[in-house]
This record gives structure tokens, sequence and C-alpha cells, in this order.
């Protein structure tokens, strides 16, 4: 069994503190590359929200609700000794609401960034049925023909969606309805003009409270990133099919039934009236607003993200410098040769470099084929360097084979999310562990160990 000189091994205890140490130093660099993919990433984000933006922006559909105007007496008086009349708007939501929702998407690009945007047909159908009004601190007189109809926005921005004639029946009659942009949720006042909210509205001229009618409602709507509706409906009953493969179910309420393919989804909510938390009436001024606190739908995820997977992936970068800092040093403790520390430098930054090759291919050609080109080159790379420095083709190829191995875990740790924590820490105990094996008859200080246990003479 060949020895190793006393002094040579004193110097591989000093040469693998050394490596941990420069293993640190390489990470400083690895961390910079973090700080640009989160730049990058912002950057993406940015000009996706441009691009849904003026696609129509992330719609939130609330309504219908019918809107009455009304006049509350007060009980008091003024200085003059008028009574002191009190205007509002009341609204009445549906007895019933079916909506369904087709949407059609596609990808918009400006220059290497994109997002989803859509165009979906609209369907609400359902009945009112008007009850009681809410608890006023006076008296309340309602003005049935001039009440409204009204599908509430989550901003005067997103009406840019509209983007046909939208169509209501009332009892299966077409209503011939004039919708204008805006909601008045409470008529003008002593301070001013009415008070508006963001949306659509129709005149719609009723008889008297007990007037209970169907109605359909057409709604063409664009947009871009996500669709979320609201159960206003005392039993709300919700579809939404889109040709997207990887949706996002968010808001306040999951889907009921549910079903995902390659070739899109299809997605059913149904929402009863004491799960909702919205009163079956309410003042539009106070409560209109708070629609979409109950809203539900579906985000548009981008099924890969280069970030996400580099993001992911540095922060194991560490874990792998050392990897690849313990390959070169255990030739150097097994095999004999020797490694210059700028050799390790050298090496590292081929290692660090590869994440920012990653980064940029993957903006391009996309996350897997990006990675593949630059792990195959940084592979071969890594593994001919080790050839070289240590005048071996033999360990040229084992360095080439534990690289590979490596870079496989690097693979699997940026595709997987719920795993990459389990893979991580399973990695570096096997590191850990491989290493304890390998150098366990290195007598640190000095020499390597007889089969007896001994240390063999220097």
């Amino acid at each position: 069994m060949s020895v190793i000189p006393p002094a040579e091994a004193r110097s591989l205890g000093l040469k693998l503190i050394l490596v941990g140490a420069l293993a640190f130093l390489m990470w400083i660099p690895a961390m910079l590359i973090y700080a640009l993919v989160w730049d990058r990433s912002t950057r993406a984000d940015t000009v996706a929200k441009e691009i849904v933006e003026r696609a129509g922006g992330r719609q939130t559909v609330s309504g219908p609700v019918v809107l009455v105007p009304g006049d509350v007496d007060t009980g008091r008086t003024d200085k003059n000794g008028d009574p002191i009349i009190r205007a509002v708007m009341v609204a009445f939501t549906p007895k019933r609401l079916d909506i369904a929702a087709d949407a059609r998407t596609a990808k918009r690009a400006r220059s290497i960034y994109e997002a989803a945007v859509y165009h979906a047909d609209i369907t609400m159908k359902g009945r009112f049925e008007f009850g009681a009004p809410p608890t006023a601190e006076g008296p309340l007189t309602l003005r049935w023909d001039q009440a409204t109809f009204a599908v509430k926005f989550a901003s005067a921005e997103h009406l840019k969606g509209v983007r046909d004639t939208i169509r209501l029946a009332i009892d299966a009659r077409p209503a011939n309805a004039a919708f204008e942009p805006g909601i008045k949720t409470a008529p003008a006042g002593e301070t001013g003009g009415p008070q508006t909210a963001p949306g659509v509205s129709a005149p719609l001229a009723l008889r008297h409270p007990q007037a209970a009618f169907d109605f359909e409602l057409s709604l063409p709507l664009s947009g871009g990133g996500a669709l979320y509706l609201s159960p206003v409906g005392e039993e709300t009953v919700a579809r939404v099919a889109a040709d997207w493969p990887d949706p996002g179910f968010q808001g306040a309420y999951l889907p009921d039934d549910r079903e995902i393919t390659d070739a899109g989804f299809n997605a059913e909510w149904r929402v009863p009236y004491l799960a909702r938390a919205i009163p079956r009436s309410f003042f539009a001024d106070r409560g209109l607003s708070h629609l979409q606190a109950s809203a539900f739908g579906v985000e548009f995820v981008a099924a890969t993200s280069p970030y996400k997977s580099v993001n992911r992936a540095l922060k194991y970068a560490l874990m792998f410098l050392g990897i690849v800092f313990l390959t070169f040093f255990l030739f150097e403790a097994t095999m004999g040769g020797r490694a210059h520390p700028a050799q390790y430098i050298l090496l590292g930054a081929t290692q660090v470099i590869f994440y920012l090759l990653v980064l940029a291919f993957s903006e391009h050609i996309g996350f897997g084929a990006a990675f593949m080109a630059t792990a195959g080159a940084t592979v071969v790379l890594s593994g001919w360097y080790a050839a070289t420095v240590f005048h071996s083709k033999i360990r040229g190829l084992i360095a080439f084979a534990a690289f590979s191995g490596a870079y496989g875990l690097i693979y699997l740790l940026m595709k997987s999310e719920d795993y990459a924590l389990l893979l991580g820490s399973v990695t570096a105990f096997a590191a850990l562990a491989v290493t304890m094996v390998v150098t366990r008859n290195l007598n640190w200080y000095g020499g390597r160990k007889t089969d007896n246990g001994a240390a063999a003479p220097g």
C-alpha cells in the first residue's frame, strides 16, 4: 500500500479546510446571480402586467345586481323645520345565478417576455325575486320605475375588456338595454354629484316590488392573467372552461369539481347563500365595493418559469460547489496528484457561470433546452480540466461521471418544487458519506493507516 508522507498528509488536511473556504468564497458570486435572477424576474413581471392591462386586465366580474333608488325619512328636521331626507341606492342580489364562462387563451409577447391573455364569453342566467330591503334609520321609499341592472368590475380601466355589445334578455325576451359605463351607488346629495362604482349599468324600470323576473346576460370580455367571479346569487353555480393546461384556482372558494388535461380545463363552483357572506339586499354605497372580497376564479399560470427554476437551484449552489470541490480533493487524497487553489477557483467559476448561462439561454430557447446545452458544456469542460490537472484520462472520466450525476441532481431540484428540500438534504448527506468512506484510511496527522489501524511510517 502506498504511503503519503506526513507533511503531505498534513497539507491535505489544510487543503480540505482551504477547499471549504473556497466554496464559501465562490458562493458569493452565485448569490450575485440570484440578485440578477430577481431583477430579470421583476422585469418579466412588469412587462407581463403591461401586456395584461392592455388586454383588459385581471378581470373580476361581480354581478348582476338590481339597484333601486330611494329616500329614507330620518325622522329629523333641519334648522328650518323641514324633514331631513337621505337619498339612497338599494342593491338586490339574484335569487338564483348560473354563470358559464368559456375562455380562449393566447400568449402575447413583448421582446423576450410574454403573458397569457384571453377572450371569454360569459353568460349569466338566473332569477330576481325581491324581498325586504335593508333596515334603514327610518321609513324607506323605493322608486322601482328608476331601477337599473348592473354588473360591477374591479376598476374603470378593466372596462376596456368589454369587446362587444352586452346583451340582456328579460323573461326570454330581448330587453334592448342600453348599457353605460359606471354604476350609480348613491344619488346626488348635498355634498355633490352621485357616487359611482366601476362597471356597467342599464335602466330597468320595474312596476312594483313583486315584479320577479328571469334574466340572461351575455358579456363578451377580454382580459389577461386571471378571471374572477363573485357569488352574488343566493344560490350560485359557476362553470369556467378554457384551453389553458395549467390553471391555478384561487380566491374565496375552490372549485367543487374540476378536470384538467393537456388541452385545457373545466371547473365548477357551487356557493350556497350561507357561504357567500353577501346579504340579499344592502345599500350600494356601503356594500357594492365589498363584492370582490368573495370572488373566486382561475389564474392562467405560466407552466414553466426559468426564474423560479434557477432560483430553486441557486438555493443549493453552495452544496454543489462543495460537491465539485470535494471530487477534486478526493482525487488528491486517494489517487495522488496535486491541484493548486487557483485551479479550484477556475473550476468553481465554471460552476457559477453555469447558472448565468442557464438563465440567459432559457429566456430565449426555454429552460429544458438551455439546461441540457449548458450542463453538457460545463460537464465536458470540467471533466477535461480534471484529466488535464491530474494528467489522467481515467480520472477525467471519473470526474465527468461525478459531475454528470451532480448536474442531474441540479436538474431535479430545478424541476421539483415539492421535493427540492428532500432531494437537497439527501444529496448533502450522500456527499458527506462518500467523503468519509473514501478518506476513512487517511491519517490526517501523517501517512495512511495500515491494515491493523496503526499509522504507516513516514
